[in-house]
Formats: structure tokens, C-alpha cells, sequence
């Protein structure tokens, strides 16, 4: 059975009438079929809203009243049509969409000033997402308005499956015996292989023993010879044979050579629960930066990229940037594009729009892997954002190839600000968290430590609260595993502020250092006999405290650096600290070099008992400050900006720099400065990468495990938190389905699977290597997609919208040919906007077409002249031939659909 509109444009558009009676002329003499087909158009006789008086006030007064709405959708008008929930909801859609028209009506004007545009747009924007909400859940009968078409499936956003034991590396040969650029052939290799149980073994592999120059397969021989060289072995000791007395190797890891794309590569299989791992031997350090650039009218972008042997040629390597996509605004240019005339040549445009992406933080941990922490209010890979700004958290490998990519998924809003790597590889970030969060409902914004494994999932999220807004600055994670987290609280006016916590999050103490004036804590360190140095602003004047990191109210020892900013602290395998910033007054104490004028750099140079210290500054005629700082091998570092030029001319607005400065002396050895013409470069970043500096990137591999993980929860790679909801409703029953913490897309789709049982198809297909959950309904067994309690909403995590998913029943024999209701799609769109006179215009002629479908439906719920003739299937009239033509070809349509409609 088939309805007179389902998803075709009304017919009022077709007509230019309100009416189907002047399209058709029919038999007065009603045919048995029509007889029985009219029995079931049963709905009273109703007056619909553009029957009605229209407003009489100034139209500059209406949209000023639908700004003041607190929804577009006013649903409490029609109370009186409850028990007619079709005829309510078509009208309820006509006022909201008439709303939504004289927003776009006004902002296409070519007279609408920017200012009253956006504020159109903002209205309009939250309008449409008011209009799709209700109708995805509205209550109906017969009659089913979808937002945009009608629909019989939804598919969730892709998620990452789940490692196959197979790791394919970057390509790096367009022939395959071609000898590998970027080798010397006299590289040597650590494999590192374990698995469950604490079964472990290395090997080395010598390249200048192999075939010169090296080729991928010369190279997969001899990494595969090494590890087959492991014999397996037997309770006593010795080697296991086969049959013929030949050791059996005790490891199945195997290194291949495979082409993909137009390049061929190293291919690592790691059967069952073995791990590779792989590093350089005698490789030189290497610094992993992490800052961003902002261009004049484009968003901040993170950048990562890696000094290769600072401490001798120091090579800069670009790796990379993460980029988070603002899904609306792209979603919008995209439809923007539509309305724009183009060449036939002309390459199509990439409509992406990024969101601003601040990196705040990066450390790297043993194995050469980086984790960047940061800000952002864009969408990073499945983590779909709300629009507000989020808490993010990046693994990179050696080579800035993402490895996973996490965020928060709060609430209210998010930022990040510092992260820590504990002893046993678990990272720590801190980051200041506002509304509501892990069943917080306070406005206040509050101090936030996260802790992940480095699959990505996390252990835990806790917030340190107080009365007021407090924002965490720091974290370090101590010798025994306790967590420090440090920043400003509210007290006092904005006091400094430290708290510990045990490694499972819990609170255990905290202090707050007042010296009368605004006060915060900058940065945070564990000295070299275990104890918690922190550094503070306090009324101006840099400070570094000593504090028992077990007892935090006890103070060890302090030190004054004078009025600084002082920002960044590190602390070296000996013990000597360093401390850096900017300033335009000279530190206390001894001094290496003089200040050039106005700000510069600094960095501090203390002895472990605090009783002497040594400053250098890195400075030129302009301003220049370090934003990071660290020890690695017995040489200092440190990460800055300038708007000057310390090593040549300037590039940017801002630029960057990495700086080498002399343990023994202080004095600064070398600047590498950088930056990009007509951009900002944001603060720099450093962290240690001890041995980073390898020749793994010309294989196409990375530092440490090759086969590293990637946790497979729904709450790791998307936005989703444990206690997040969503509801199902299968006819008249509806079932709440919760997010638990280790919830998979596999058990997700189990729980759908129970509340839909046989009337919707649940799978999980692949599409460009990620797996998605779909729900397929099946014919006459509407299911509506509900979304939960504001705030636990898991449906927009998961890239649905409300919805219902609707097949029409398959014809009967012996039903009527025609059937009061249908599907009705208003081909609307959530990317339409006002940002323009062209796009307002845009939207203005869907709302219309929408406005004209809402009346079809509606009428679809009466008996009319023109059913009867649908019924009789006699298609007359006194239209034009213009539209004779199009009434026979709808006509036609109908019939290719296999019945009749209404």
C-alpha cells in the first residue's frame, strides 16, 4: 500500500492550489472501492493554521517574539487536538516551520545587516534542531513527518574494530627491490617480543650484515631470521624439535613485504597475544614538540612535529597536525556550495571547516609514544562534539600517526590543560571541567584529573571540587603512584592551589597557599628524592615551593625568583631543577647573560637543595618568552616564542623556537626558530624522546609496539560516558538502553537486538574499515529512536538524531487501494542557514516546499474527489497540459510503487 506523498513533493507545489478538488474531476456515482476505501478516513473535520487569521503585527515584532521563545516548537497551543495526535503534529510542524520562514524571509533580504543575520541564524539554527527532536518523537497515528525523508534505517558513526593481528607500516618504495632512502645500512635494531604470562625475548638485528643497500625484503629476512633464531623450549631448558630435529621457534611474529596503494611496505603479524616491539640501537635524542598555528581568519591548528639530535645537527620533522572538523559549520558550506554557480572544470572544493584545536600539553614515555593534551570544540574522529568546548587527549607515535584520539564527552564544557605519564605507562591529564559531570549538577567550574591505559580507556575521571571556579594549571604523578594536581581555587580572592590524590583518584589531601593577592599554581614536579616541587605565581612574584609529597601542609623548603612568569619546571636524573617563563625584571640570583629589552625568555638553573640558582636569558630586541622546558641525557631544553628573530630573519607574526642551554654553564648553545608567514604560532610545547632520533620512519614503522592497542569501547572512542541513554519504543512500549563503561558496538547491538526482537534487522557492517551499528526496521513495524535525560543523551554521541524508522506494510488482499496517513519527508536539513542573503534565500525555498508538504500530509488524512480517482484509478482533470503531464507521471510513479495512494 502506498500514500499519495510518500517522500514526492506536494502536490501543492505541483498545483499552486490548497486543494486537490481543482486538480481532478471524477464519476458521482462512488465505485464499490471507493465506497470501502473511504470507510477509513475517520479524523473530524479540523481547521488548519493557514486557514487561519494571519498575525497583524509588524513582522519586525513577530520574529522578535520567536526570539524570545524559549522553543519554536509550541506544542501546548494545540492541547485541544490530543486525542487527534496526527492532525497535532502536522500542525504543530506547519506554526514552527511558519516561524522558521519569516527567519529566513528576513535574513534573505539583501538589506539585513550582518549583526541581525546571525542573530536570525542562531535562532533558526536551534528552531530546526527544536522542529527535528519533536518530530522524531512525536506522538502519531496514521501519519509519520520526517525531517528530512522518510527512512527505514539509521547507522551509528564508524567505530575502530578491533586489531586483526596484523599491522601494515607507511609505504615507503614504489619498487620493491629498491634499496630504502633514509638508511645507511649500518643501523642496528632491538626486537622486543612478549606475550601473556610474562614470556618475554630480544634480539638484534644488524643491518650492516645484510644486503647493501638494504631493501624491505632484505630486511624482513633478516628481522624474521633473528626471531625464528628463539627456540622454543621445555621445562628443563632445552630447545624443542620437530620431527627432522629442527628447533621449533618460539615466536610466530613475522615481518612481510605487501604493497598498498602505489607503495610497498613492512607488513608485522603478531599471532594470538604476542607483542612486537622495536627500537634503534644507539639512536640519538630527539624532542617531540607540540604547539599550533593561527592564520588571520582561520582557527587554531595543533602541530606536532620533532627535533631530530638537538643536541648536534637538530633537525626539524614535521609530522603532523590534529585538526578537529566543526561538523555544522562544514555540514553548511557544504549546502552552501549547492547554491553557487561553478565552471564545468572547475575541482571541487573541500567544504571542511575546522574548529580551533589548542594543544596545552605533550609527554612522551619510554616506548617513543606522545600524548598531547588540549582543547577543542570540534569533532575528532568518532568523538562527535555538542558544539561546546572539550577536554581532548591524543597518542601519536614516534611518527605523529595518530594512534587513538579520546575526549571527554562532558556535559557542560571541558578543557585541558596538563598531562603526566605514571611509572607503569598509564597517562594522567588535568583539566578544569564546568556543569555537569559524573552526576555533579553544580555550574561552577572544578579541577579535573582523568587517568587512561595506553589502549585509551579510561580508569577513571574525578573532579576536585569546592565552592566557586577553580582551573587546574598542573599535574605530575608521584614515585609511589599518587597523583598532584595544582591551579587556583576561588578562595581567598584566587589562591594557589594543591591537591593529592591516590593513583584510583580518590582525594586525599589538599592546600591552598594564600599570600593576599591572586595567587596560582603554574606547574608541578617530583625532585629527585621523591618530594613535590611547585611552582607559583603569588602577587606577581614567581615562587618554588618544596612540599613533603605526603604530607602536603608541610613545607621543605622555598625559594623566590622576584616578579616573573615562571611557567614551566623540570627536573634532572640528578636532581638540578630548572625553571622557565618570561620577564622583564632580572631574576634573583646569579645571572649568565643580560636581559635584551622589553620581555624575554628565561630559564633557571637551581641545585636540588634550593640554596642556589643561575639564570639565563634567551632574548631579543622584541618579545620572547619559553613556554616549556626539560632535561634529557644531561642537556637542557627549552620550547618558546618570539616576536623577534633569534636565529635569522622572522617568519610569522609569532614564531618558535627550541633552545639548547648548557648544564654547566647556562649559556645558550642553540636556537632553532620557526613559523609561518601571516600566522601565529601558538606556545611551545617540549617533551624528552631519549633515543627518539631513528631511522624506524624510513621503514615505515615506529618506536615500541608495533601492534599497540586500541581499546574497542564505545566510551573510549566516542564521546559516550558509562550512564549515558537512549530509549527504543516498538509500538507502544518503549525500553531504556544504558551506556555501561565497557560497552562495545557488538554488545550495544545485542541490547538493541533484545527490544526489537523480529520487528527490525540489527547489524554491524564495515565501511572503510570501521564498523557501524545499523537498525533496519522491517514493513509495519515503526521503531522510534528516543533520546535520554538531557545531558546522558547517547543518541547524538553516537551520530543519530531522533527519529523513526517506518516501512509501509506490503498491500493485503482485500484492502482498500487507498489508506488515510503516510510518510510525508519535509526535506529538511540540519546545514541549512542564514548566514547569507544567497543561503538565507536557499533556505527560504525549502521551508516553503516543507511548509506545502506539512498541508499534503495533513490532507492525506482526509477523503477528497481526487482519492476517488486514484482509487477508480481514472487520473482526470482541467489543469494545464503542463500539469496533466506531471499528474500522469506521478500517477505512473504510484504504480511503480505497486498500489495505489492516498
Amino acid at each position: 500500500m502506498t500514500n499519495l506523498s510518500s517522500g514526492l513533493i506536494g502536490l501543492t507545489m505541483l498545483s499552486g492550489s490548497s486543494s486537490y478538488l481543482g486538480l481532478f474531476s471524477g464519476a458521482n456515482i462512488d465505485s464499490a472501492a471507493v465506497i470501502l476505501a473511504k470507510k477509513a478516513f475517520t479524523t473530524p473535520e479540523t481547521t488548519p493554521p493557514w486557514k487561519e487569521a494571519g498575525s497583524r503585527l509588524p513582522v519586525s515584532s513577530q520574529i522578535a517574539a520567536i526570539k524570545k521563545m524559549r522553543s519554536i516548537v509550541d506544542a501546548d497551543w494545540s492541547r485541544s487536538l490530543d486525542s487527534l495526535p496526527d492532525v497535532q503534529t502536522a500542525f504543530t510542524a506547519y506554526k514552527a516551520l511558519d516561524r522558521l520562514r519569516l527567519l529566513a524571509d528576513s535574513a534573505a533580504k539583501t538589506g539585513t545587516s550582518a549583526t541581525e543575520r546571525k542573530s536570525l541564524q542562531q535562532t533558526f539554527a536551534k528552531g530546526l534542531a527544536d522542529l527535528q527532536a519533536f518530530l522524531g518523537q512525536a506522538e502519531t497515528d496514521k501519519l509519520n513527518l520526517a525531517f528530512a525523508q522518510p527512512a527505514r534505517s539509521v547507522k551509528t558513526v564508524g567505530i575502530n574494530p578491533a586489531a586483526t593481528g596484523k599491522t601494515a607500516g607507511e609505504g615507503v618504495v614504489t619498487t620493491r627491490a629498491a634499496a630504502i632512502p633514509g638508511l645507511t645500512g649500518n643501523e642496528v635494531f632491538k626486537i622486543d617480543l612478549a606475550r601473556t604470562g610474562g614470556v618475554t625475548d630480544s634480539v638484534t638485528v644488524d643491518l650492516s650484515t645484510t644486503t647493501q643497500p638494504p631493501t624491505l625484503d632484505s630486511v624482513a629476512a633478516a628481522i624474521n631470521a633473528a626471531i625464528t633464531a628463539v627456540p622454543m623450549r621445555d621445562a628443563n631448558g632445552d630447545p624443542v624439535t620437530d620431527a627432522g630435529g629442527n628447533p621449533i621457534p618460539r615466536w610466530q611474529s613475522r615481518v612481510t613485504v605487501e604493497k598498498s596503494g602505489d607503495k610497498w611496505g613492512l607488513v608485522v603479524s603478531t599471532p594470538g597475544s604476542e607483542r612486537l616491539s622495536i627500537d634503534q640501537v644507539g639512536a640519538k635524542d630527539a624532542l617531540m614538540v607540540a604547539s599550533g598555528v593561527t592564520g588571520l581568519d582561520a582557527p587554531t591548528s595543533a602541530q606536532m612535529f620533532r627535533i631530530d639530535d638537538p643536541a648536534g645537527s637538530s633537525t626539524r620533522v614535521t609530522l603532523g597536525t590534529i585538526n578537529a572538523v566543526d561538523r555544522s559549520a562544514t555540514a553548511q558550506a557544504a549546502q552552501s556550495a549547492k547554491t553557487k554557480t561553478t565552471a564545468k572544470d572547475a575541482k571541487p572544493v573541500d567544504p571542511t571547516v575546522f574548529a580551533a584545536t589548542n594543544a596545552r600539553a605533550i609527554a612522551t614515555d619510554a616506548q617513543g609514544f606522545s600524548y598531547i593534551v588540549g582543547t577543542t570544540a570540534g569533532d575528532l574522529g568518532a568523538n562527535l562534539s555538542d558544539g561546546g568546548n572539550d577536554l581532548f587527549l591524543t597518542k601519536v607515535d614516534s611518527e605523529g600517526k595518530v594512534v587513538w584520539q579520546r575526549t571527554l564527552g562532558v556535559a557542560g564544557e571541558a578543557e585541558g590543560a596538563a598531562v603526566s605519564i605514571a611509572a607503569n605507562g598509564e597517562v594522567v591529564v588535568a583539566g578544569t571541567v564546568k556543569g555537569p559531570f559524573n552526576g555533579s549538577l553544580g555550574s561552577d567550574s572544578d579541577m579535573l584529573v582523568a587517568r587512561f591505559d595506553a589502549d585509551g580507556d579510561e580508569l577513571f575521571a574525578t573532579t576536585v571540587r569546592s565552592l566557586g571556579n577553580d582551573t587546574a594549571s598542573a599535574v605530575t604523578v608521584g614515585n609511589d603512584g599518587a597523583i598532584y594536581v595544582g591551579g587556583k581555587s576561588a578562595t581567598g580572592g584566587g589562591d594557589a592551589f594543591v591537591a593529592r590524590l591516590d593513583a584510583t583518584g580518590k582525594l586525599q589531601e589538599r592546600r591552598t597557599i594564600d599570600s593576599g593577592g591572586s595567587d596560582s599554581v603554574t606547574a608541578l614536579a617530583i625532585d629527585g628524592s621523591g618530594e613535590l616541587l611547585a611552582l607559583t605565581r603569588e602577587n606577581g612574584t614567581a615562587t618554588l615551593r618544596l612540599l613533603d609529597s605526603g604530607a602536603l601542609s608541610t613545607q621543605l623548603g622555598q625559594l623566590n625568583l622576584g616578579a616573573a612568569d615562571a611557567r614551566a619546571i623540570s627536573v634532572s636524573a640528578s636532581g638540578e631543577i630548572a625553571v622557565a617563563g618570561a620577564t622583564t625584571d632580572a631574576i634573583s640570583g646569579a645571572q649568565v647573560n643580560g636581559i635584551s629589552g622589553g620581555r624575554d625568555g628565561f630559564v633557571t638553573r637551581i641545585d636540588s637543595a634550593l640554596s642556589g640558582m643561575s639564570t639565563s636569558y634567551i632574548g631579543s630586541a622584541d618579545d620572547d618568552q619559553i613556554d616549556s622546558v626539560t632535561f634529557m641525557n644531561g642537556e637542557l631544553y627549552v620550547g618558546g616564542r618570539t616576536t623577534g628573530a633569534l636565529d635569522g630573519a622572522r617568519a610569522g607574526a609569532v614564531d618558535g623556537f627550541v633552545g639548547r642551554v648548557g648544564t654547566a654553564t647556562g649559556a645558550i648553545e642553540d636556537i632553532n626558530q620557526f613559523g609561518r608567514a601571516s600566522h601565529r604560532t601558538e606556545p611551545v610545547r617540549i617533551s624528552a624522546a631519549s633515543g627518539g632520533s631513528t631511522a624506524l620512519g624510513a621503514l615505515g614503522l615506529h618506536r615500541g609496539q608495533i601492534n599497540a592497542g586500541n581499546s574497542i569501547s564505545l566510551t573510549a572512542q566516542t564521546t559516550l560516558r558509562a550512564g549515558d541513554e537512549f530509549s527504543i519504543r516498538v509500538g507502544d512500549k518503549e525500553k531504556k538502553i544504558t551506556i555501561a563503561a565497557d560497552e562495545t558496538l557488538a554488545s550495544l547491538a545485542e541490547k538493541v537486538r533484545k527490544i526489537t526482537g523480529k520487528n527490525a534487522t540489527i547489524t554491524t557492517p564495515k565501511l572503510d574499515g570501521q564498523a557501524t551499528l545499523q537498525i533496519m526496521a522491517k514493513q509495519g513495524y515503526p521503531i522510534e529512536l528516543v533520546p535520554g535525560a538531557q545531558g546522558k543523551d547517547a543518541l547524538g554521541k553516537l551520530g543519530l538524531s531522533p527519529t523513526r524508522l517506518v516501512v509501509s506494510p506490503l498491500p493485503q488482499d482485500g484492502d482498500p487501494k487507498v489508506k488515510p496517513g503516510g510518510n510525508f519527508g519535509l526535506g529538511l536539513s540540519g546545514a541549512l542557514s542564514l548566514n547569507s542573503a544567497t543561503d538565507a534565500a536557499a533556505a527560504l525555498g525549502t521551508i516553503k516546499a516543507a511548509l506545502s508538504m506539512t498541508q499534503t500530509a495533513y490532507r492525506s488524512l482526509y477523503w477528497d474527489s481526487a482519492k476517488a480517482g486514484l482509487v477508480d484509478g481514472t487520473v482526470t482533470g482541467v489543469g494545464s497540459p503542463y500539469q496533466q503531464a506531471q499528474l500522469a507521471n506521478y500517477q505512473a510513479a504510484l504504480d511503480r510503487l505497486g498500489g495505489s495512494a492516498a
